[in-house]
């Protein structure tokens, strides 16, 4: 389906559920679009967000192995990475960070981002080893390359349950058409959408739309947009067969391992050197789970699957969730979540953090918060509350004003930032009552304070007031979610009238509405990348003798069986549109005269051999072709249109069953 504008990302916006990047992730985003941002800049925006600083930290020291020793603070980190690398890592470590579960109950949350890691790793080392694209944007691409899987699974999580449920592993496209079916866009369509709305490059959108493709050419050399994007696509392609390879388990990784050599000797590498690329993958893979705390999983090294692939000659198992054996192989990857999700934090009691150095004073607070009225977890420090609250999203939060590391301001403005936490509330603990003081506080995000030493019965009572604003959030989050359901209903709804709109509903192909508005869309790409494109008018020979002697049903049949092998002749980037009638259009970006021969001899000669078996009409039919290039004389997408109709008249009176090229002029 192509989308006439993209309302699927206001609609998952208005959810409140969008998986997306921290503000101080955003702002460094921004600030990167300026050529004169210097490190000085990005590191005073980056100190807003502890959590974020340490992560970035943590991988410049583990990327560099302590060579050059030890990096300390951001701005080390900058010179040390790059401004290109910082900026990949924060998109991605922020929302990682935001998405480590969620109400999806189909939804793996923990294997998506064990299988993300690894395709990012497995797209920095083939960028580094293929050096057509940089190893920064094949890292952000492999990371984030499916995170239309995540924003569906957020934002519809029940629908998505009931497609994952129905899907049971099977093909990809399987996949994108079950949800095309039940909301009218597939994953990868809005892993697009998303990548723009970010302001990434429209090289990382195109690479995400084609990274599913079946087929594949030569891999592009030009640095014009859409072949960079189409370096791209290609290998993020090859990294999700990786990373499938990691994931999977037991016999069914043969056929990958298979193909995953095949593809390096495609690339014209050697046996030795696409073996040790994966080892080098594997380690790395291990390597950046401990770091990020995403597990992986124990994978033997690929000399040893390319033997068992090799040896192997049974039948592959039923791959299907429901009904396959278990693996011999256990996969950490599935194990079960132990994080607390945000919605079992409601549960049975008052989900309290206490945050305190001092061990007198968690011990007493632990004794006056007994359970199941209180759920108390303790944390020593302020980057140890950070890192608890984000991923657990305590209720309450009692903190000291005055700690080691991350001291109580500190912790609150951070956790001000991030929208998992920006309504948690939160009583400082401090010595300090001065109104400056207490100003000061209250300005960085706090809710309530106690004075020290502690008086527990004012204890009590504070956190009586904060259960009620709890509650009272709770209740206008349960009125959101379900004007939420309700708006995401119609949005859908919006999507399957835009689709009835565009699409013809007999071959189930876009209509000429549809097609003569992608045509436009394609024909201002082609001028602005100097790109070349292509257009085909395809008539079906003697329809009429087919209605008149069989009647209109076996016309409808012979329209819809021929519509269905046309399109799948197509390559993913080519779209084929009913045009009326008997004929179709078929919009060819990137395309020359000699893709044009070998495009349409090969639909030629699909619908000619395909035998159509139904009731109403059996046997088979042939199309006639006029194709057109576009040249230095053609002027909009309606002079290739002609120029292609006149050459399918010329085919049509050479004898039909034929293609024919307009010449220039």
């Amino acid at each position: 389906m192509i989308l006439a504008d993209n309302t699927i990302i206001t609609e998952i916006k208005s959810s409140g559920r969008l998986p997306s990047p921290t503000g101080v992730a955003l702002s460094i985003l921004e600030l990167t679009r300026d050529p004169n941002t210097s490190t000085e800049d990005m590191a005073m925006v980056l100190v807003g967000d502890p959590s974020l600083t340490g992560q970035i930290l943590k991988y410049a020291n583990a990327a560099t192995g302590g060579a050059r020793g030890e990096v300390t603070n951001i701005n080390d980190a900058l010179v040390r990475l790059g401004m290109s690398m910082v900026r990949q890592l924060c998109l991605g470590f922020s929302v990682l960070s935001n998405t480590r579960g969620g109400p999806c109950s189909e939804f793996d949350y923990g294997q998506y981002w064990t299988k993300s890691l690894a395709t990012a790793v497995s797209c920095h080392a083939l960028c580094s080893r293929i050096k057509s694209v940089s190893p920064d944007e094949g890292f952000t691409c492999g990371l984030l390359g499916r995170i239309g899987h995540l924003a569906l699974a957020s934002v519809y999580p029940k629908r998505y349950s009931g497609i994952l449920s129905q899907w049971a592993d099977g093909t990809t496209l399987e996949l994108t058409q079950l949800e095309h079916q039940e909301l009218s866009i597939n994953h990868n369509q809005v892993s697009a959408a998303l990548f723009e709305d970010w302001g990434l490059p429209e090289s990382y959108q195109l690479a995400v739309e084609l990274q599913e493709n079946t087929e594949w050419d030569d891999l592009p050399t030009g640095r014009s947009m859409a072949d960079r994007g189409k370096q791209l696509g290609r290998i993020l392609n090859i990294a999700n067969l990786v990373s499938d390879i990691c994931m999977e388990a037991g016999p069914h990784r043969h056929p990958m391992t298979i193909e995953f050599m095949k593809v390096g000797k495609t690339l014209g590498q050697s046996d030795e050197q696409w073996v040790g690329l994966f080892d080098e993958i594997l380690n790395e893979w291990d390597r950046l789970g401990k770091l990020l705390n995403i597990l992986t999983s124990p994978v033997p090294d690929m000399e040893n699957l390319v033997r068992r692939a090799r040896e192997f000659k049974g039948t592959l198992p039923d791959k299907k969730r429901k009904n396959a054996e278990p693996s011999d192989v256990p996969n950490p990857a599935e194990a079960p979540d132990t994080e607390i999700s945000e919605m079992e934090t409601t549960k049975g009691g008052l989900e309290i953090l206490v945050v305190s150095d001092s061990p007198v004073d968690t011990r007493i607070l632990q004794k006056k918060l007994p359970a199941p009225a209180f759920h108390v977890t303790i944390a020593e420090d302020g980057q140890e509350a950070l890192e608890v609250a984000l991923k657990t999203s305590p209720q309450v939060i009692l903190t000291d004003w005055i700690m080691p590391k991350l001291d109580g301001l500190e912790l609150t403005r951070s956790l001000r930032l991030s929208t998992q936490t920006a309504g948690t509330y939160i009583i400082m603990m401090t010595a300090q009552e001065g109104s400056d003081q207490l100003i000061e506080a209250f300005d960085a995000g706090i809710d309530d304070y106690l004075a020290k030493p502690l008086n527990y019965k004012i204890l009590q009572a504070r956190l009586k007031a904060a259960t009620r604003v709890i509650n009272l959030q709770e209740e206008a989050t349960r009125n959101q979610d379900e004007i939420q359901r309700t708006i995401s209903e119609m949005g859908i709804l919006n999507r399957q009238l835009q689709t009835m709109a565009l699409e013809d509903q007999l071959t189930g192909l876009p209509n000429r509405r549809c097609g003569l508005d992608h045509f436009d869309k394609e024909w201002s790409r082609s001028s602005r990348n100097d790109e070349p494109i292509l257009c085909m008018i395809l008539d079906i020979d003697h329809f009429k003798n087919v209605n008149d002697t069989y009647g209109h049903d076996a016309g409808d049949i012979v329209l819809h069986k021929t519509a269905a092998v046309m399109h799948h002749c197509m390559r993913d980037s080519d779209v084929v549109c009913r045009f009326g009638g008997e004929e179709f259009l078929v919009i060819c970006p990137g395309a020359d005269v000699e893709v044009a021969k070998i495009l349409g001899d090969r639909l030629r000669k699909a619908v000619e051999t395909n035998i159509i078996d139904a009731p109403e009409f059996k046997g088979n039919i042939t199309i006639s072709i006029g194709v057109s290039v576009r040249s230095e004389w053609h002027t909009s997408p309606a002079d290739m249109i002609k120029n292609a109709d006149e050459a399918l008249y010329a085919a049509k009176n050479a004898g039909r069953n034929l293609v024919c090229i307009a010449g220039p002029g």
